[in-house]
């Protein structure tokens, strides 16, 4: 995907908005070289669901943390925002950049339909090597149950957003 394309759509963006994306992304395996998979496999991702977020005001991700705290009751003041473990996010827009690389930072809301591809064709991911297992987020968030999960997307990931009624590709 093109930075200029998103770019010229989420400037459109005061504040937060929700969006569609369909992405690819090139899956890491376990093993090292002897895995005969290793740099072969892609994850393709239709249909997930994002909350793109300006931060101009305030701290949508802080915001809704914290929200979700009072609805469980439980103490607001046990959650302190830490800053990014990585990356520049860009004043004013849902953008990150790190090592002159563009990406997208979203609140995750729901994930699409995925199918694993070897060398551009759907296969099993049962039988893919050295898949690794899906990790817990270890990320406390104040105790929170209901975790906001928070989501970065390198822009050339991307196949397609569809945001603010706009399909970008």
């Amino acid at each position: 995907m093109n930075y200029d394309a998103v770019k010229k759509v989420l400037d459109k963006v005061n504040g937060a908005t929700f969006a569609g994306l369909d992405t690819v992304t090139d899956v890491k395996l376990k093993g090292g070289k002897k895995n005969p998979f290793q740099g072969r496999v892609t994850k393709m991702t239709k249909g997930s669901t994002v909350m793109l977020f300006t931060n101009k005001n305030s701290n949508a991700y802080e915001n809704m943390v914290k929200r979700r705290l009072e609805e469980e009751g439980k103490e607001v003041s046990t959650f302190e925002l830490k800053p990014r473990a990585w990356g520049q996010r860009i004043h004013n827009t849902p953008f990150v950049e790190h090592n002159e690389k563009k990406y997208i930072e979203c609140i995750f809301i729901k994930g699409g339909e995925s199918v694993y591809m070897v060398d551009g064709e759907v296969f099993d991911k049962d039988q893919i090597e050295g898949i690794p297992e899906t990790k817990a987020s270890d990320e406390s968030q104040g105790g929170l149950d209901n975790k906001v999960v928070i989501r970065t997307y390198a822009i050339d990931s991307i196949a397609e957003m569809r945001v603010l009624g706009e399909k970008v590709a």
